[in-house]
């Protein structure tokens, strides 16, 4: 099975930690893309700089000009210039980090069993790179002797969507079979736009189309704090992976994954985040208002959060 790295990239500060990364790697990926969505090249005049020459020279690399029209459009480029070219791909980020087992592990989970995608635990790390935290697994999974569990779609929806927790992570420890593509096109359930929480969504997605493979072992690491998304807590992207989990509850509502009960509770949940995170923002409490009625099982305010959720991504771009 062969392996490509597909590489969104537009922050050159931790570059050296990226390159390292892929020339450590115990089974090195076949093709490397980058798609270079800084705003002026910044990150291509760094990749082919003298002193990442060494290096570049030693790897698959190839290097495009991104869309420049947000994070998830170069996603899609990227998946557009790999077309297809090798079983599995792989979307890293440029400010993760892998270990260098990432790419041996996953692929020995993809030879193991019919699976969509592969997610390997992983640490959250500071802006320095140390590690501070794991992600909050199930305890059915955590304690399982198992290193690599397969995991189906009831289960993903019941231990994600239901309590609102993305215990999985995001596209950076994941590598995901070549069919499961065209799921990243249509970030949807049912008709209910799950954008803005669309590392969940596709995990979920995949999920209905072939068990998710687990690897228990942590592979790599978030990096939280910096110039990410996750550090700006009022900014749109923190906005939308709040209200994307109502989103992902209805679309699984409908598509008969997730009982009323458990969409009514993850409404509830999200309501109260909203007023206690968000007590300054009007437009997250005016959602607020709307799920708690929907918690209630009011069908006037869930037709009502559809509209209002359509409206919040298209002014926000996503």
């Amino acid at each position: 099975m062969q392996i490509t790295t597909l590489i969104p990239a537009y922050k050159t500060k931790y570059l050296q930690e990226l390159l390292a990364g892929l020339l450590t790697q115990t089974r090195k990926a076949d093709r490397i893309i980058v798609s270079d969505d800084s705003p002026n090249g910044e990150f291509t005049e760094a990749l082919q700089s003298p002193r990442y020459s060494t290096w570049v020279a030693q790897l698959p690399l190839e290097i495009h000009r991104g869309p420049r029209a947000g994070a998830y459009e170069n996603f899609k480029q990227l998946v557009n210039l790999w077309g297809g070219s090798s079983e599995l791909f792989h979307i890293m980020l440029d400010d993760d980090v892998m270990f260098p087992d990432f790419y041996a592990q996953h692929l020995a989970a993809h030879q193991m069993a019919p699976i969509s995608c592969s997610i390997s635990a992983r640490w959250t790390a500071n802006e320095r790179g140390q590690p501070v935290e794991g992600m909050p697994v199930p305890e059915a999974i955590a304690t399982s002797n198992n290193r690599m569990l397969s995991v189906g779609p009831n289960a993903m929806f019941s231990s994600t969507v239901a309590p609102c927790l993305n215990w999985l992570g995001e596209f950076s420890n994941c590598v995901i079979r070549a069919d499961c593509a065209p799921l990243l096109f249509k970030p949807e359930f049912a008709g209910v736009s799950y954008a803005g929480l669309w590392d969940l969504g596709f995990f979920l997605a995949a999920s209905l189309q072939a068990p998710v493979g687990y690897i228990q072992d942590r592979l790599g690491y978030f990096r939280g704090g910096g110039e990410g998304h996750s550090a700006q807590f009022f900014g749109p992207h923190m906005k939308a992976a709040h209200l994307g989990f109502v989103a992902l509850a209805l679309g699984g509502l409908r598509l008969g994954r997730l009982s009323d009960t458990q969409a009514r509770f993850c409404c509830k949940s999200i309501a109260h985040a909203l007023t206690t995170g968000y007590a300054s923002q009007a437009d997250m409490l005016a959602f607020a208002q709307l799920l708690n009625r929907m918690a209630d099982g009011d069908a006037a305010a869930q037709d009502q959060f559809l509209l209002d959720w359509a409206a919040f991504l298209q002014s926000h771009g996503f």
